[in-house]
């Protein structure tokens, strides 16, 4: 089949979003599809990354066409903006006809603008990928805080009035949408309820660990005394818990132990400044930065355990299924009742902890009894991209057959 790609944040984008679609159509690659990715240009990343930030390949065969929308100073305009923008390059640019199915991975959102109308004046048939729920679960921001605009009564109008169109829009494209997916039961039972979409047009694919890039790497050479490690965002879904962790791994330095923690990804103020107010030693805490998705992943494969925060009430996230991987030790700073601490509790040695107390304890269990693996009987395969691709894949096959 030949697909139509439509997503944003790709190579040679390292994090999160571009990692699932990279995934993706590398496997239809290796399956004989023909695949073109309309994503943001280079041009374009470079105003949101540094250059030795963009590390991420291009799988070979795929075909690529940039896009460079301008920013405002308005993201929520931005976003409205480049919707109507993507709906008339994909109708003047590209030859919708020499393609059989589109897949539109989502976010961001803004290309669910042109999907109903494309739809309806080229016949193209589409998927829409919800990485994460949309105007379901919107946090939209008008500006920096102290902007004039972010005023209460401004801020309520504005914001309604938004909400009211993202809601619209994907409610259309949704509606018309051929297949839907979502990565976890929460987000899809959301999605149903809210858009009264069939069981036979929505399925839940997870993310997953990349086993193809996987496959031929071998850890990094070990460091000296225990290594824990985040991969990704580190104090940014929750402060207090990621701090947490931080003064647990510091108490343990304290006591004696060599232990540090090492993040493997952007750096941003705010850790910086938690490491100033705990009075966290030097040696605790490493900067390893944003690496590219393998090389992440062979600085990972070196750690003794890993560590994890978040509270979202709806899916586990991404980075979780890398850890899984290397099927070593996970420390979840996260509340008991959502996904992702249920996930991990799981597996044999798998923590939940809120406290840096709880942390503490955590990892004197791990130390005391030298445990090396998350769970010695994981199947670690059902949690690869390879498995969550076979049933994309699948997905677009089957709408493609239907008349």
């Amino acid at each position: 089949m030949k697909v139509l790609v439509i997503a944003p944040f790709y190579a040679p984008s390292s994090e999160v979003p571009s990692v699932r679609m990279v995934s993706l159509t590398t496997y239809l690659i290796q399956q004989g599809h023909q695949v073109t990715v309309v994503c943001w240009s280079k041009d374009k990343l470079l105003t949101m990354y540094k250059e030795d930030e963009l590390s991420s390949t291009i799988p070979d065969g795929v075909k690529i066409i940039g896009i460079n929308f301008e920013n405002g100073k308005i993201p929520i305009f931005d976003d409205l903006r480049f919707g109507k923008k993507m709906k008339k390059f994909l109708c003047s640019s590209v030859d919708l006809s020499d393609f059989d199915i589109a897949f539109v991975t989502c976010g961001p959102y803004f290309s669910l603008e042109a999907m109903p109308y494309i739809k309806l004046k080229h016949g193209l048939k589409y998927v829409l990928d919800f990485r994460d729920l949309g105007a379901l679960n919107y946090r939209p921001k008008l500006g920096n805080e102290g902007d004039k605009i972010n005023s209460i009564w401004w801020k309520k109008f504005i914001l309604h009035w938004y909400q009211q169109k993202v809601f619209s829009r994907e409610k259309k494209a949704v509606i018309n949408a051929d297949g839907v997916i979502c990565v976890s039961p929460i987000d899809k039972e959301k999605m149903q309820e809210a858009y009264k979409i069939p069981d036979e047009k929505c399925i839940i694919c997870t993310n997953g660990f990349d086993d193809i890039k996987l496959s031929k790497i071998v850890p990094k050479e070990k460091q000296k005394g225990i290594v824990g490690a985040v991969f990704g965002k580190f104090m940014y879904y929750s402060r207090s818990r990621a701090e947490a962790l931080l003064v647990g791994i510091n108490k343990q330095r304290k006591s004696g132990i060599d232990i540090k923690l090492r993040h493997i990804g952007r750096n941003f103020d705010y850790i910086d400044a938690a490491l100033e107010k705990y009075n966290i030693d030097p040696d605790t805490f490493e900067k390893v930065g944003l690496k590219e998705y393998a090389e992440g992943m062979a600085i990972l494969g070196a750690s003794d355990f890993f560590v994890v925060e978040d509270t979202s009430p709806d899916d586990v996230g991404t980075k979780i299924y890398d850890y899984i991987y290397w099927n070593k030790p996970i420390i979840a700073a996260a509340p008991k009742d959502i996904p992702l601490a249920k996930l991990v509790s799981k597996f044999e040695h798998g923590y939940i902890c809120e406290t840096a107390e709880e942390v503490d304890a955590a990892i004197n269990d791990i130390i005391k009894n030298k445990y090396s693996s998350l769970d010695p009987n994981i199947d670690v395969a059902k949690y690869s991209r390879t498995y969550q691709n076979r049933k994309m894949e699948k997905m677009m096959l089957d709408v493609i057959s239907r008349r």
